[in-house]
């Protein structure tokens, strides 16, 4: 692999309250603040090379919430002792140094780090590269119905001895590399896509779907953005070029992709479509297609619109008697 490849894996406590942070004029949600990172630094074959652990004592969310002592068997103390927050990220980025790529068991941990990283006064773009585990474990192992994909439900499905407690973040780094010795890691991390692809491959989902003009952003801070940033929302019929005169409905599909119907005086009804991502928790990356409307597609979109113009008129209604009963 010839890379800097360190498997790591967060522990983070999260307050009674939601707590927000400024992030470039824009508001965010705190996913967590850091109190345990477990790394291993491994091997092109997945031999560990050197481990990195440290306890951190948070400075937002200071009270141990009880969920997490449960989980992690963590205590007040083990917080009250632990190095202030700051310090101990910074020794953790000069540990891991300027070129890691980080693997991590799902896609939680990274941008909880950037998000800390940047409350702390570091560099939250690093790291640059990271890779999702369980992608390329789903690659070796295509899930079954009912399987599980947390890392103990693994760690038993390839029967690997379990001596130590989850929830601890060396340790689950360390069973995390011990699954990595059971999958073709080279081969998935040489083949892993970056985020245009990944992007690309979460919007074109139908198979039987004519796609148009797929395109790519990267970077923005407005999830809305793909209703009113011009680079976004202004588009172009595929056919003539004109633009297209884009509808006030947007439907949801999925946690995070939207569609809507375009018009072209010349070649009617076209499908707008955007997938958003936030893998680093703090941007927001867009991917726009404009899909050819075949009839059953557009009998299902105007069902839909339908129902969505229905339960607007609804809330729209109650809102106004609510209003008028506080006069």
């Amino acid at each position: 692999m010839g890379r800097n490849l360190i498997v790591f894996d967060l522990e983070w406590n999260i307050g009674y309250q939601p707590k927000t942070f400024r992030y470039h004029d824009t508001e965010l949600t705190l996913r967590g603040e850091i109190i345990q990172i477990g790394a291993v630094r491994i091997s092109e074959t997945a031999e560990v090379l050197d481990t990195f652990e440290i306890t951190l004592r948070p400075r937002i969310f200071r009270k141990l919430q009880r969920h997490i002592a449960k989980v992690t068997g963590m205590s007040q103390g083990d917080l009250d002792a632990g190095v202030p927050i700051a310090e101990g990220l910074a020794r953790f980025v000069e540990w891991a140094g300027p070129d890691a790529e980080f693997a991590e068991w799902g896609l939680d941990d990274v941008p909880v780090l950037k998000q800390n990283l940047f409350l702390c006064g570091l560099d939250e773009s690093w790291p640059a590269r990271w890779y999702d585990l369980q992608r390329i474990f789903l690659q070796a192992y295509p899930r079954k119905e009912g399987e599980g994909m947390t890392l103990e439900s693994v760690v038993d499905r390839l029967g690997i001895e379990k001596q130590d407690p989850f929830h601890n973040a060396l340790d689950d780094a360390l069973y995390t590399v011990k699954v990595c010795r059971k999958l073709p890691l080279a081969a998935g991390l040489a083949a892993y896509p970056d985020e245009e692809a990944q992007l690309r491959e979460a919007l074109l989902t139908d198979p039987e779907a004519e796609y148009r003009d797929v395109q790519t952003w990267f970077g923005l801070m407005e999830h809305d953005a793909y209703k009113t940033d011009p680079a976004l929302c202004r588009v172009a019929c595929p056919e003539c070029g004109e633009p297209l005169a884009l509808g006030d409905i947007w439907l949801k599909r999925g946690n995070t992709g939207y569609y809507t119907e375009a018009t072209c005086p010349r070649h009617g009804s076209w499908f707008v479509r955007f997938k958003l991502s936030r893998r680093d928790g703090l941007h927001w990356n867009f991917a726009r297609c404009t899909e050819v409307v075949r009839p059953d597609t557009y009998a299902r979109w105007k069902r839909q619109e339908a129902a969505q113009r229905e339960r607007m008129r609804r809330k729209a209604e109650k809102a106004q008697a609510e209003a008028e009963g506080d006069r």
